[in-house]
């Protein structure tokens, strides 16, 4: 499968569930250095005031069985949007997907 492909059906399945996600790709396939076997590194941002197993496992389950589908190893942070632009401002994570990270 190719990457165009893969990313378009993992946005297409966290828009299932929440079509006001905002959904980055980052890590190594953002920047292009990955290597054939790296994960898919992916970070949902909703609207929520905090993320409970209800809201992790919705995402989650339908991203499983892309992965099961694909033999891709898709890894996924899910935070508020709130918490990700204030608490996490200044973390290297969110350096890192502001400077190298693709919005889907």
């Amino acid at each position: 499968m190719k990457k165009k492909e893969l990313l378009n059906r993992i946005k297409l399945a966290v828009q299932q569930h929440d079509n006001d996600a905002e959904i980055y790709l980052y890590g190594s396939r953002a920047r292009g250095d990955n290597r054939k076997n790296s994960d898919w590194d992916v970070l949902i941002l909703v609207d929520e005031d905090k993320i409970t197993n209800r809201i992790e496992d919705r995402f989650r389950d339908s991203l499983y069985d892309i992965e099961l589908e694909t033999g891709q190893i898709i890894s996924v942070l899910i935070y508020p949007k709130f918490y990700w632009n204030n608490k996490l401002k200044h973390s290297p994570l969110y350096k890192n997907v502001t400077h190298e990270g693709i919005r889907l």
